[in-house]
């Protein structure tokens, strides 16, 4: 049986049930620590944090 090539793997999406999809992201230490002091300080999780700031970011608004 012949092996894969490069590029023919298909993902599957991974999506809560209120609608959420995993996506994976690297950041820098300092990014890391400023993300999980704010999340402290805002009693909220980073994935909150992350999910504000692309929406400000694109200028998606507060609400989906």
């Amino acid at each position: 049986m012949p092996k894969p090539t490069g590029g023919t793997r298909v993902r599957q999406k991974l999506t809560t049930k209120g609608g959420l999809t995993r996506e994976t992201a690297y950041l820098y230490d300092d990014e890391e620590s400023a993300l999980e002091l704010r999340a402290e300080r805002e009693r909220c999780s980073k994935s909150e944090i992350v999910r504000r700031a692309l929406r400000a970011y694109l200028g998606l608004g507060a609400d989906g």
